[in-house]
């Protein structure tokens, strides 16, 4: 399959190479904002990025949040050369993801969240509250990610490593919710880049699938109780939940895989004696 680093640089032809690296980037793009509520289509997101214009009755906020995405993407590719993530590159990731928004002391863009965040959880037919860690708590909790982060990044060895690398730091992130707003889209984007590192594609979330990954996002975080103090990492997930993410990621994954290697296979067609 795919065995080098980075994926895309098997394509010898300039052209398919940055069709393949578009396509994933709309698809990537389009999914993750859709899934927190943007009603810009794959196609709107598509020529919102190529062409620079607006598509009519959509909201502003909207496009930006595109274009927002589209350069944490470019921000992504440009860490894997860098020996490790660090705690300056989730700001500057931050940043680009919530480019729409104004900050404020309330509203902190680029920095950890300085007030307490819930959710609500539906577990039948009662909605259930839940506190994710307090702000005071996050710095100890990042570090912890932080060092995961960086030591997935040299530990992927085959396609089973990916995807339990990918849940393991995508869960995990959800789980501390370390901003105020933009940790879905963060963790989409973080947890792939030790995959990236290591000659894999991106794992995308589809947002046709925005129900089911909710749901067991749900499943992972709220069986743990209440751990707005706890600064043990380890005790933010439900383990068998997290398997059961894993299962549907490798579902996820494949349409990506399977571009992947059809642009490969083309570029190989394409440079046949």
């Amino acid at each position: 399959m795919i065995d080098a680093k980075p994926f895309f640089s098997q394509i010898k032809n300039i052209s398919l190479r940055k069709e393949l690296l578009r396509a994933i980037r709309n698809h990537w793009t389009h999914d993750s904002t859709a899934i927190e509520g943007n009603t810009l289509t794959l196609g709107d997101t598509d020529f919102v990025l190529s062409e620079g214009l607006t598509i009519a009755g959509k909201p502003l906020t909207h496009h930006q949040e595109v274009y927002g995405h589209a350069k944490a993407i470019e921000l992504i590719y440009g860490l894997l050369d860098a020996p490790e993530i660090t705690e300056a590159d989730l700001f500057l990731l931050h940043q680009a993801v919530l480019s729409e928004h104004v900050a404020d002391i309330y509203y902190p863009v680029g920095k950890w969240k300085t007030e307490p965040n819930y959710t609500f959880y539906v577990r039948e037919e009662a909605s259930v509250e839940h506190e994710y860690p307090h702000p005071k708590t996050i710095p100890t909790l990042m570090s912890q990610w932080l060092q995961r982060a960086n030591a997935w990044t040299k530990g992927i060895g085959n396609r089973d490593d990916a995807i339990h690398s990918y849940t393991d730091l995508h869960a995990t992130f959800v789980a501390i919710h370390p901003f105020i707003d933009g940790n879905g889209r963060m963790a989409r984007l973080l947890a792939n880049i030790p995959l990236l590192k290591n000659g894999f594609p991106p794992i995308n979330i589809p947002s046709a699938q925005r129900l089911d990954y909710l749901n067991v996002i749900a499943d992972i975080t709220a069986p743990c109780g209440d751990v707005s103090l706890q600064t043990d990492l380890e005790r933010l997930i439900d383990a068998d939940a997290l398997k059961q993410f894993s299962v549907k990621c490798q579902q996820w994954w494949q349409p990506i895989i399977d571009l992947v290697d059809r642009t490969i296979a083309k570029d190989a067609k394409s440079n046949a004696p």
